[in-house]
C-alpha cells in the first residue's frame, strides 16, 4: 500500500456546502487554536439524520480530530468535535486539572473519563458551567461565570470575560484568526488538504 493511500483522507474531496460549513466552523479546532467546538442541530432539522451521516462519512477515518454524538432533552442532537492533542493539553493543565477534580472529575485523568462525564452531565439535562475550559476558554472566565466573587464581567466577547482581559482577547483572536485562515483555504484548497494544516 502507498502511502498516499495509506493516508487518512477525513474530508475527502467534497463540494457539499453544510461540510463546508462545517469545516469553517472547525477551523480554530482542526488548526489546533481551540481544544473543540459543541454544535447542536435540532430534533426538528429534516435533513438531521443528512448531516449525522456525511458527519460520520467526513470525520470518521480522522486520526486527527474526533467526535461524540449524544442528545439533549429530547430537543437536539449534539456533536462534540474535539482535536485529542489539543484538548488533552488543556485538561491536564495543572491549574485546570485541579478546578476539574474540585468538583468531582476522577482523581485519576483520562481524556475519555473527563469527556464522558462532561457529556453525561448533558445528557442529564443541564450544559455544565466547566465545558468552557473544554472549549478553551480561560479559567478565570469559568470560575467568575460560575460566580466567584473577585472576578467581575468585564465585556462579552465570544463568552463572558471575568477580571483582566488580555488573556481572554489573546484566546479569542486566536479562534478568530483560524477561522479565518480556513476560511480562506477553503476558496482555493480540497477538503483533504485542508487537514494538512492541522
Amino acid at each position: 500500500m502507498s502511502q498516499q493511500e495509506n493516508k487518512p483522507i477525513c474530508f475527502q474531496r467534497s463540494n457539499d456546502s453544510f461540510v463546508k460549513w462545517l469545516v469553517q466552523i472547525l477551523g480554530p479546532v482542526i488548526l489546533g487554536a481551540k481544544p473543540s467546538e459543541i454544535l447542536s442541530f435540532p430534533s426538528h432539522d429534516k435533513e438531521l439524520h443528512e448531516k449525522i451521516d456525511k458527519i460520520h462519512h467526513y470525520f470518521g477515518n480522522c486520526k486527527k480530530i474526533s467526535f461524540k454524538i449524544f442528545y439533549f432533552n429530547h430537543k437536539s442532537t449534539k456533536v462534540l468535535f474535539y482535536k485529542p492533542v489539543s484538548l488533552n493539553a488543556v485538561l491536564k493543565d495543572f491549574r485546570n486539572a485541579k478546578f476539574l477534580k474540585s468538583i468531582g472529575y476522577p482523581k485519576e485523568y483520562t481524556l475519555e473519563s473527563y469527556l464522558d462525564l462532561m457529556i453525561d452531565k448533558i445528557r442529564k439535562g443541564s450544559i455544565p458551567d466547566e465545558i468552557g475550559l473544554f472549549l478553551g476558554y480561560p479559567l478565570k472566565d469559568v470560575i467568575g461565570f460560575i460566580g466567584h466573587p473577585s472576578l467581575k464581567l468585564t465585556k462579552v466577547n465570544g463568552w463572558r470575560v471575568y477580571g483582566d482581559a488580555t488573556l481572554s482577547d489573546q484566546t479569542y483572536n486566536e479562534f478568530l484568526k483560524a477561522r479565518a485562515t480556513i476560511k480562506k483555504l477553503l476558496t482555493f484548497a480540497n477538503m483533504d488538504q485542508i487537514l494538512s494544516y492541522a
